[in-house]
């Protein structure tokens, strides 16, 4: 029984060893098929009451998956933040702008909400830039009918 337990110990130290160890180093340079690139997000509502419900969610990540400060939020950084959630107060308080602090491989962004009152909608809009190149812009007018909306911007 002892040489049993003894030989499970040397196999999982061994095994520990060897997945520890590699013999090629984090590439800061990933492959091509793995682009990476800035990206920015402007975020606007209008139209949006206090009583309605809307809130925006966006995830990001590095090719190597390294990263683990992704997003500045109207300009301050968000250390150890590789997703972030805007909320209604968010929104109300005026544009919110979403920019990477470091290029990535792909943002991820999942929108919802309806307006709370009837005969109220109100109006978002998503305008994404990558690498400096404006992307389509989706605006959307959101009712009382639940909505959700999910995007994604990948660097290739």
């Amino acid at each position: 029984m002892k040489k049993a337990i003894l030989w499970i110990n040397l196999v999982v130290f061994g095994l520990l060893i060897f997945s520890g160890c590699s013999s090629k180093k984090d590439d800061p340079n990933p492959p091509p098929s793995q682009t990476q690139k800035n990206m920015k997000f402007t975020l606007t509502t209008t139209g949006l009451l206090a009583s309605d419900d809307f809130d925006l969610a966006i995830v990001g990540t590095t090719a190597t998956a390294n990263e683990t400060t992704i997003f500045k939020l109207n300009g301050v950084v968000q250390p150890n933040q590789t997703s972030l959630t805007i909320t209604n107060a968010q929104f109300r308080a005026g544009q919110v702008v979403i920019e990477t602090t470091t290029p990535i491989y792909l943002a991820a962004i999942s929108t919802g909400g309806f307006s709370a009152t009837n005969g109220h909608s109100f109006t978002f809009k998503l305008e994404p830039v990558i690498d400096g190149a404006a992307q389509p812009v989706i605006t959307k007018t959101i009712t009382t009918t639940p909505y959700t909306g999910d995007f994604q911007y990948k660097a290739n």
